[in-house]
């Protein structure tokens, strides 16, 4: 490589971090790459357009890459069945949409309980609050404001909300009846058209992906502004070392996997965006002379305190209809009544219920989420009249602690497609996280039994649980010995290396993490480029001052 290209901004992924940095600074007039080692997916690709849609989804839509071992795949080695996609949008190209926020207590749990390894986070509720509303703004979020367990929200965008239906009826009567809080879903899902996206009829199923445009993902929100706007976004570029010298980020070695040949770019400032466990194996896979634990490591944290929620899939079933198959399939509602801490029951922290859309016939004969399979032969058409059309799912969706032996390291034999060293995961579950599943797994019953569910079947604590939130491996603190990064999602080790993904997530709240990961995006987009001259300038962390933009 005796040649190398320079840049201001290098973005290392092009999921909802990436994408969400681009965007903030897209119009600043800098000079930004953003290499993705995945490609554009077409809307032919998705799996509506497959005869076999319910099939396909579980084979090339696998959520685990060691299943679709795809080129632009890596493997995933040890305790963890991870959910990622390594194309433009990141996993969001077949998420489900729900959309909820954190809520202030989950940015002070070590305030709350303090148990070992759980530390406060460096901001507030309340300092992320606008970067959400601008965030939702970009991506378009149906919904209805006024939940109660929430700071007020006036500045919120929102679309009309998804339609419950049946199902989301049904589970609305029970938490009513029971005294228990319950509130329609944000999704991200429109249901208004937007510039070149349909609205949402109701006929989609978001886990499949959405070739129509109506599930709000960076590939439709975020890279076709960004690209007009002059970022140069590069699908098919796998980086394969972050660069530094003398205390600084300086760019990246990465690998054209369209011809197989390596380029050399340096940039003033590097973004990080590669998933909760994508970054810190990127961040180990990169020790140098002076980095010889890994950049940004020198406190060896980078990898450690893993998060992925505890989950359990709950199956009910009635004698009339609750057509759960119909409609968005983004949540329809949930429960929080079982948010915070209350230590008499027997663990920390708390979990959320939340409603979930049944899929089509054939998953539901495969045993839908609990795998209660219908039989062969001659019941088998009155099993699937009795259940397909009369089901309701709801997950238990539980905050796992952070524990400092759940990490990502280096597998010293597994390689990817171009040697990179695979990343590997230990994650075992806390006892509190069982204790709180199980917990939750009873009261998701009393509610649909209160409703007249006849039947119902249950995962038990899913272990490990499906690892769909990559979290806290890079996380945020308050000094560089409790954390890797600072508050701007900054590290602390080089102040122009900025991480920001799952990774970043200090704690994981009992709400999937994607408009956290957006409004952090926003946040520290917004930070580079107040702060821009002065991060480029100086080895130390920049003060939190205005500087000049670019």
């Amino acid at each position: 490589m005796a040649s190398y290209e320079e840049v201001d901004v290098l973005i290392i992924g092009a999921g909802p971090g990436g994408a969400g940095v681009a965007y903030e600074l897209k119009d600043t007039g800098a000079k930004i790459v953003c290499l993705e080692q995945g490609p554009w997916v077409t809307p032919p690709e998705h799996p509506h357009y497959h005869d076999e849609w319910e099939i396909e989804k579980q084979r090339g839509w696998a959520y685990d890459p060691n299943v679709r071992q795809l080129p632009e795949d890596y493997p995933v080695t040890g305790t963890t069945t991870p959910y990622m996609m390594n194309n433009v949008g990141g996993s969001t190209v077949h998420y489900a949409g729900h959309w909820p926020r954190y809520k202030p207590v989950d940015f002070r749990k070590g305030t709350e309980h303090g148990l070992e390894g759980t530390i406060d986070w460096p901001i507030s509720y309340e300092d992320l609050a606008p970067f959400y509303d601008r965030n939702d703004a970009i991506y378009g979020i149906s919904g209805l404001i006024g939940d109660p367990s929430y700071p007020d929200r006036k500045n919120a965008q929102r679309d009309p909300m998804v339609l419950p239906g049946k199902l989301g009826l049904k589970y609305a009567k029970a938490s009513r009846d029971l005294g228990w809080h319950w509130w329609p879903s944000d999704n991200a899902v429109i249901t208004r058209p937007r510039e070149n996206r349909e609205a949402d009829v109701g006929h989609g199923n978001e886990l499949s992906g959405s070739p129509t445009g109506s599930l709000s993902t960076p590939a439709h929100a975020h890279w076709p502004y960004n690209v007009r706007a002059g970022v140069d976004l590069r699908p098919m570029s796998r980086v394969e070392t972050i660069t530094a010298e003398g205390g600084k980020a300086t760019g990246a070695v990465y690998i054209d996997r369209n011809t197989g040949n390596r380029h050399e770019i340096r940039a003033k400032i590097v973004v990080l965006a590669a998933n909760g466990i994508g970054s810190p194996r990127m961040l180990l896979a990169s020790a140098q002379k002076g980095h010889e634990n890994g950049l940004a490591n020198s406190n060896g944290m980078v990898g450690k305190y893993l998060m992925h929620h505890v989950f359990a899939f709950c199956d009910s079933w009635f004698d009339e209809p609750v057509e759960g198959f119909k409609g968005s399939f983004g949540s329809p509602m949930y429960s929080h009544e079982f948010y915070h801490t209350d230590m008499d029951r027997g663990f920390v922290n708390g979990f959320g219920m939340q409603v979930a859309r049944s899929f089509g016939p054939s998953y539901a004969a495969m045993g839908t989420h609990t795998g209660y399979t219908a039989p062969w032969g001659e019941k088998h058409r009155d099993f699937f009249a009795n259940h397909f059309a009369n089901h309701l799912m709801v997950f238990m969706f539980g905050e796992d602690l952070p524990v400092e032996s759940n990490a990502v390291t280096l597998d010293p034999e597994v390689t990817d497609s171009d040697g990179i060293p695979a990343a590997h995961v230990n994650y075992e579950l806390h006892p509190n996280d069982i204790a709180l599943a199980k917990y939750g797994i009873e009261k998701i019953f009393e509610a649909t039994r209160a409703v007249g569910a006849v039947e119902t079947n249950d995962t038990g604590v899913l272990y490990p649980p499906p690892a769909w939130h990559l979290m806290g491996t890079c996380r945020m603190g308050n000094t560089p010995e409790d954390s890797v990064l600072n508050k701007w999602c900054q590290t602390w080790d080089l102040p122009n290396l900025f991480v920001v993904d799952g990774s970043t997530l200090t704690t994981g709240g009992a709400v999937n993490p994607t408009s956290t990961i957006g409004a952090l995006a926003v946040r520290a987009g917004e930070y580079i480029k107040r702060n821009y001259d002065h991060i480029t300038s100086q080895r130390t962390t920049p003060s939190n001052a205005d500087a000049p933009s670019m």
